[in-house]
């Protein structure tokens, strides 16, 4: 059965180890690898016979991009992920202090607002618990 061998390209930064795509005619893909210091190995002897070590480096500065890429890709997607978890975090903080009868009662929309522009949890609890204070200030000092 006729093979194609694709994209080989060295695994390690020591370049000891190869690894390389065969296509065969009915469909399959395989993927192996290979030590360099195996110099028995027929696999790698047709290998450094197809292609030339520049094509091989080639291919592995190839590799370690897609790499990168993907690793860049995925720390993206999990910092977008952990900033919309904290945007919901603070979002039902937000909703909490609302639901508190003094904060939802107060007329002080001064503070009240602050609270809405909270960026972050503390910030809103911070701005709740002077509005609390203001509201008991008020109610101290009424005659």
């Amino acid at each position: 059965m006729k093979r194609t061998i694709v994209n080989p390209h060295w695994t390690n930064n020591a370049r000891t180890k190869l690894s390389a795509e065969y296509h065969y005619d009915d469909g399959r893909v395989l993927t192996v690898s290979m030590s360099k210091e195996d110099r028995s190995n027929p696999d790698l002897a047709e290998i450094y016979a197809k292609f030339t070590m520049d094509e091989i480096n080639t291919n592995t500065n190839v590799n370690v991009l897609k790499v990168q890429t993907i690793r860049l890709q995925e720390h993206q997607a999990n910092l977008a992920k952990e900033e919309r978890r904290k945007n919901e975090e603070l979002y039902v903080a937000k909703l909490a202090l609302f639901e508190i009868d003094v904060v939802s009662n107060s007329t002080n929309s001064l503070l009240k607002s602050q609270i809405r522009k909270s960026k972050t949890v503390l910030e809103a609890n911070a701005w709740a618990v002077g509005l609390m204070m203001d509201e008991l200030n008020k109610k101290t000092t009424s005659p």
